[in-house]
């Protein structure tokens, strides 16, 4: 298996001219007022409401009377999704100069980029996915909005053998399990790789190795695909199955 990357290495998310990196997945937060909406779950542009400072840097001196002001580090955000009307709570961090502070940036222009989000983004799931899934899925998701990627590594892997239970397999280890729905059709060529990689990446996040450290952009990627399969295994066939009754 080839080395993941690691925690540190997904953490900057600055890109070569400096900027945050932004794939499809990316929320939204006060710097960049469009993403992906926690509680709708669809792209959409926000407004700002307000932020409070949360923490801070220490005081900086202003104004000619020595009026000191403290320095925000870290903020929490309201944002208002322009497609559901509700509200949205970023915890922000300070980056000044593409770089985070508590990074080292010091100089250039200062930013926000979000680190929490409340709602948390993927955890309200459709009610044709079985409970004892989505709420292991959902425990994945908040470790990993914890920022403990490794934690919900291995819940994304039980969120699988929770799927392979559903299914029909409770035999075997989960790689002879994911074996026999691939053999019996139930998962797609594609969908088995990837659901091997799933368990593949959860077993690296319970056993202690250095080599292959589990990052957030490696559980980003495999909850995203974990809840594509919930949509093919439950979500789709109940929707079809509503259509059919009408």
């Amino acid at each position: 298996m080839p080395r993941m990357r690691s925690a540190s290495d997904d953490s900057a998310r600055v890109g070569r001219n400096g900027e945050t990196e932004r794939g499809s997945e990316a929320l939204p937060d006060s710097t960049t007022l469009s993403g992906l909406c926690p509680r709708c779950g669809v792209y959409s542009s926000f407004a700002q409401a307000g932020d409070l400072p949360i923490a801070f840097e220490g005081f900086c001196t202003v104004e000619f009377d020595g009026t000191r002001n403290a320095v925000r580090a870290e903020q929490v955000c309201s944002l208002i999704c322009r497609h559901c009307q509700q509200g949205v709570a970023v915890v922000e961090e300070k980056w000044v100069g593409g770089v985070p502070t508590r990074l080292g940036g010091t100089s250039g222009a200062v930013t926000w980029h979000g680190i929490h989000w409340w709602p948390l983004p993927a955890s309200r799931l459709s009610a044709d996915v079985p409970p004892p899934i989505a709420e292991t899925f959902v425990e994945a998701t908040t470790a990993l909005q914890a920022n403990c990627p490794r934690a919900a590594a291995v819940m994304a892997r039980r969120s699988l053998e929770a799927i392979a239970v559903d299914k029909g397999e409770c035999r075997g280890s989960l790689s002879e399990r994911l074996k026999r729905l691939a053999d019996s059709g139930v998962l797609l060529p594609d969908l088995a790789d990837w659901a091997n990689e799933v368990r593949l990446v959860g077993n690296a996040g319970a056993h202690f190795d250095p080599i292959n450290a589990v990052g957030p952009t490696d559980v980003r990627q495999l909850l995203a695909f974990l809840r594509e399969l919930m949509r093919y295994l439950y979500e789709l066939p109940a929707e079809l199955s509503r259509r059919r009754g009408r």
